[in-house]
């Protein structure tokens, strides 16, 4: 057993050091902002380069951009500030500008370096030895994932945080809510608050999951079971405040009481954009009286698919100012494979069952005849594992619905890494699906671990060759 452990303990090295190793030779393929809306990120971590100890408002004319007439100094820009302290550590070497780019994407890199040593770890938690291979290499050698580690953003400094929390809520499974698994989730809470907000529907679910776990699954007295929702959960809360209150708290005294500035940026944006593309003139499907079905499946002359393909390719993986498609077939193998997965979890209905259940088979005869009746009875004590499955299923579909919201009332983007945060309960999910599906239809079990060795394997060799075969002929024109 101790030789097995420390070959799979070279193993979680070896995928971590790839993902590292592949993220950072792809953010140093291009020498230029070209990642999406790199050049106005980029902007801000500049702006914290060059002014050390200095925060920008979101209006000043240094980081606004000309044509949309607003900056992300409007958003939390915590990412942007690790960015910029590599830029000042590269900055003693060379002032060169692809150092310093380079140098600010490499916070980035990092981020989801972190990030992938966390899913390992979560899914050593969830699965068996086949299973953990397979959802940690779906998640972090997803091309689209690997994406955001490789440009200047926060959704990679998101997805840390995010991979931060859902490790506290499986680890809760095995442990409890101890001190350190609080620590840990009000920390993943914190920085979450810190990087861009189609990631908050994690904070929400952390709210709902830990109250739910704390007063039903606790075997504790009903006063007990308060006396520790409020004393884990005042600590939880006074961490996370301590981490991100100070961001909240400078943008109501800098905008007027606009705690998230989304009504400063708007105002920001009527004021100094260009004419067609103030917020007032700007058309929305909304604006246009589109139907749903009108919008999800409307093609702009600019674009290779309809707006829900789109969302789904580009979640899958494309590059660049999203003008770097991978093979049209490719990313349809892609979606299939993972809808195949998902369907599986209709498998696992009973497994979202919020109430521990147990089946009794009583055999008895009527008019002579041998009968089976099943009986099925549902106690009053919760089941933890109902209630992860449900909370994983609300986050999944949280950053969904919140981005299919703000393209039809703000902005009609379909860009996938908006709800790039779903991923992790997807591949959860895409996991479970394959495995009932093969408990179901696949008899021999050794046909079953290969599946899952097979798989894994073409998933990370696919990553591999996305960069090689398309990121660096792309940029090596």
């Amino acid at each position: 057993m101790k030789k097995v452990w420390k070959n799979e303990k070279y193993l979680e090295w070896a995928m971590i050091a790839l993902v590292f190793v592949l993220m950072l030779a792809w953010s140093l393929t291009s020498t230029e902002p070209g990642g999406p809306d790199e050049v106005m990120r980029y902007d801000v971590a500049q702006y914290l380069y060059a002014n050390p100890g200095k925060l920008p408002h979101g209006a000043d004319a240094a980081i606004r951009d000309e044509i949309w007439g607003l900056s992300y100094g409007f958003y939390p820009i915590l990412s942007y500030m690790v960015s910029a302290v590599f830029m000042w550590i590269a900055g003693i070497f060379s002032t060169s500008e692809a150092v310093l780019l380079h140098a600010a994407r490499f916070a980035d890199v990092l981020f989801m370096t972190v990030a992938a040593a966390l899913v390992i770890r979560i899914g050593r938690r969830l699965f068996d030895r086949e299973k953990r291979w397979f959802f940690s290499a779906l998640v972090i050698f997803l091309p689209g994932y690997l994406f955001m580690g490789t440009y200047v953003n926060t959704d990679s400094l998101a997805l840390m945080a995010v991979s931060m929390i859902l490790l506290a809520w499986v680890k809760y499974l095995d442990e409890g809510w101890t001190w350190k698994n609080c620590v840990l989730l009000a920390a993943g809470m914190g920085i979450c608050f810190l990087s861009y907000y189609n990631a908050y529907g994690w904070i929400l679910w952390s709210f709902f999951f830990f109250c739910a776990t704390v007063l039903l699954c606790s075997t504790e007295s009903v006063k007990e079971r308060f006396k520790f929702l409020f004393s884990r959960g005042f600590v939880i809360a006074g961490i996370t405040f301590v981490l991100a209150g100070w961001w909240f708290i400078r943008n109501y005294f800098l905008y007027d009481g606009d705690i998230l500035a989304r009504n400063a940026s708007t105002i920001c944006a009527e004021k100094y954009a260009q004419e067609q593309y103030k917020p007032s003139i700007h058309l929305t499907p909304a604006k246009l009286g589109w139907r749903w079905k009108e919008f999800f499946f409307y093609q702009d002359p600019g674009w290779t698919h309809n707006w829900m393909m789109m969302v789904l390719v580009s979640f899958v993986g494309t590059f660049g100012s999203f003008t770097i498609y991978m093979n049209e077939s490719v990313s349809k193998l892609y979606i299939i494979f993972l809808g195949v997965g998902f369907l599986g979890i209709c498998m696992m209905v009973r497994e979202f069952h919020w109430k521990k259940r147990t089946v009794a088979v009583v055999k008895t005869t009527v008019n002579d005849t041998p009968v089976k009746i099943k009986t099925i009875h549902t106690y009053k004590k919760w089941s933890k594992k109902g209630v992860f499955n449900l909370a994983m299923l609300a986050a999944m579909v949280t950053p969904v619905v919140l981005f299919i919201s703000y393209a039809y009332y703000n902005d009609n983007q379909a860009q996938g890494r908006y709800i790039m945060s779903a991923v992790f309960p997807l591949m959860y999910f895409v996991t479970c699906g394959y495995g009932k599906l093969l408990e179901r239809f696949v008899k021999n079990e050794t046909a079953r671990v290969w599946f899952f060795r097979i798989a894994s394997g073409v998933w990370i060799l696919g990553a591999v060759l996305t960069y090689l075969t398309l990121i660096v002929p792309a940029y090596m024109k």
